[in-house]
């Protein structure tokens, strides 16, 4: 079987050097300087303290020569880069392949239409495989704490036991099947967590004002961050409760981390290894260190996190009074206006991935659309 993985990055590598190890897989990566990969790279499990080799595979940065024989296409990019390479790839995919997004949210799935008539399979995780960090391009992929369950969603509905089982025999991890691909792209991940702490954190930053250190984004986690990002998860789950659309597979953060109150769920983040190193996006000047509101943290998790729910929540009719203040709050920091007054479009909606803007206009139309 021919798989192909489009984005050489932290998630890309390690899925080259895991899948080309399994027996079966012909795997193709395609991404930018392919000169910097070698031959086989090495994967690093820092949690379990062991190094493996890939197997041999091939490296191309010509998309659409990368996906025209595969059965399996695997795309990693960001949210941002997922409508262009779609547009990309679209007249070169055969029919009956397989196009999956790890992870699912982002709204990638409203750019597919045409495969989908096309007769391919669009299928999503809701969480990547693995904590991936990338030691040196090309050569050394590092991984941690590796899931021992994945949870798939596909379009059409009826594929999602056949990808599941696909996905099992090249990633040898169990999977979860989802009731559709809708459970898929709602999960208590980036869009959450990303979002809820910088608000804290810089809700009354100044421009022009410095930091006297790095902040370190979990371990200075508090219970007010989780107060605000349990209140998002709550909103989150009132608009799966008022869908007609069977969301029982999307968990809320209380239920994901175990931790039935904030001062729990505080606890838990300073207990997650992997979450030790990761820091608040910050440029380092000569007297302290800024916020960064370029970085994906932002620039992903807001129009096609945040602003995706934030639509959702229009179309089931559900307030989402910390949405709008964790929204309002972004506005006042890089002037990204995505709604107004709650809940008119903003001057940058177009930026964003919600589904009015791809002609689901009411919950009817997103029942069909993800229930076909």
């Amino acid at each position: 079987m021919n798989v192909t993985i489009i984005g050489g990055g932290n998630i890309g590598m390690c899925l080259l050097g895991e899948i080309s190890r399994v027996k079966g897989y012909d795997v193709t990566i395609c991404a930018s300087r392919p000169e910097e990969f070698a031959e086989r790279i090495y994967i690093v499990d820092d949690e379990k303290n062991f190094t493996y080799l890939s197997g041999s595979y091939t490296v191309t940065d010509n998309m659409e020569a990368a996906v025209q024989d595969a059965d399996i296409i695997i795309c990693t990019l960001p949210s941002f880069l997922r409508e262009h390479m779609v547009n990309v790839i679209k007249n070169h995919v055969k029919p009956g392949s397989f196009l999956g997004f790890f992870p699912g949210y982002g709204g990638a799935e409203f750019y597919c239409d045409d495969l989908l008539k096309k007769g391919v399979t669009i299928f999503a995780l809701q969480k990547v495989p693995y904590v991936a960090r990338t030691k040196e391009r090309g050569k050394i992929a590092g991984l941690m704490s590796k899931k021992n369950l994945l949870y798939v969603g596909a379009i059409p509905q009826k594929k999602t036991d056949e990808i599941a089982t696909i996905i099992e025999d090249m990633l040898l991890v169990k999977c979860e099947r989802l009731n559709n691909y809708m459970e898929a792209t709602l999960l208590p991940g980036n869009p959450l967590l990303h979002t809820s702490g910088s608000y804290v954190y810089l809700k009354d930053y100044k421009e022009g004002e410095l930091f006297p250190e790095q902040i370190y984004y979990y371990q200075t986690w508090t219970d007010e961050m989780s107060q605000v990002i349990c209140d998002f998860s709550d909103e989150m789950m009132a608009v799966c409760q008022k869908l007609p659309i069977e969301l029982s597979g999307v968990q809320s953060i209380q239920e994901y981390y175990e931790s039935p109150t904030p001062q729990k769920l505080t606890e838990k983040f300073h207990c997650i290894p992997s979450f030790y190193p990761l820091t608040l996006p910050m440029i380092k000047e000569e007297t302290g260190y800024r916020p960064d509101f370029s970085s994906r943290f932002y620039t992903e998790d807001f129009p096609f996190g945040v602003c995706i729910i934030k639509a959702l929540a229009l179309l089931a009719d559900v307030e989402t009074p910390t949405i709008d203040t964790i929204l309002a709050w972004y506005t006042r920091m890089t002037g990204k206006q995505y709604f107004v007054n709650n809940n008119e479009y903003g001057k940058d909606i177009n930026e964003t991935a919600i589904p009015q803007l791809y002609g689901i206009s009411t919950v009817e139309d997103l029942e069909q659309f993800y229930l076909r």
